[in-house]
């Protein structure tokens, strides 16, 4: 069987005939005074920061390359953030271990959406195309720092981004935003908003472990249950 080859002007054309920007099924609204989570390695004054990597090495996934566009990832989740930053370092340097007093380093940061946001749900545009979901969690980023770019040029003035599906946890969506020249950034962080993953407080009971009997799981008690990661006492 013939597998499906990334041809740029092929899917532009389809994406084109699609009329993205009149459909709802690829639509995402995020209303106004919604909040998002972002996990970081450490606290900085701010968590929201759009990024233009020039070195293809610091390009993510949709980080289009040549350091034109500007982008923020951020999720609906706490979870889901720890689920792809840790989930990343385990490809890259095989560890499950964390030593306790990064605890208290690593941060959930809540970040508060300041007016209607509109992103383009990629997950439902590639199934649309035929294009097979597993080209969004490839370890080759050619496919979707291309569409990022492209979606970007063409539809950039009515979206404000992409929508995506983590590759560590199927919990609620991902996002890439990106950031236009002169128009203002509907986000701001949440008051006292950026907590260590210690003291963060998850009560979004869905994610529970089915014998759970708290009304909250503490941040690191999410990364060792939840993710199956270890969490190394040091000695004294």
């Amino acid at each position: 069987m013939k597998k499906w080859n990334f041809v740029p002007e092929k899917v532009a054309q389809e994406i084109a005939a699609l009329k993205v920007t009149e459909r709802k099924d690829t639509k995402i609204e995020l209303s106004e005074n919604s909040v998002l989570k972002r996990h970081q390695w450490k606290r900085y004054e701010s968590s929201i920061n759009f990024t233009a990597p020039q070195d293809s090495r610091d390009c993510g996934r949709y980080n289009p390359l040549g350091g034109r566009i500007a982008v923020w990832y951020a999720s609906d989740a706490a979870l889901t953030g720890m689920a792809e930053s840790y989930g990343r370092v385990l490809q890259l340097h095989g560890t499950v271990q964390y030593p306790e007093s990064l605890m208290a380093v690593h941060v959930i940061c809540s970040v508060d959406v300041t007016k209607k946001v509109r992103v383009i749900n990629v997950v439902r545009l590639c199934e649309l195309l035929h294009i097979p979901l597993d080209s969004l969690e490839s370890e080759d980023y050619n496919f979707t720092q291309w569409l990022m770019e492209h979606l970007y040029t063409f539809y950039g003035d009515k979206f404000d981004g992409i929508a995506y599906d983590s590759r560590h946890k199927r919990h609620k969506k991902c996002y890439a935003f990106w950031s236009k020249p002169g128009s203002e950034v509907p986000f701001k962080d949440t008051t006292e908003g950026i907590v260590s993953l210690a003291e963060y407080k998850e009560y979004d009971s869905s994610i529970f472990p089915p014998d759970w009997k708290d009304d909250y799981m503490s941040g690191d008690e999410m990364l060792e249950l939840i993710l199956n990661f270890e969490i190394m006492s040091e000695p004294q």
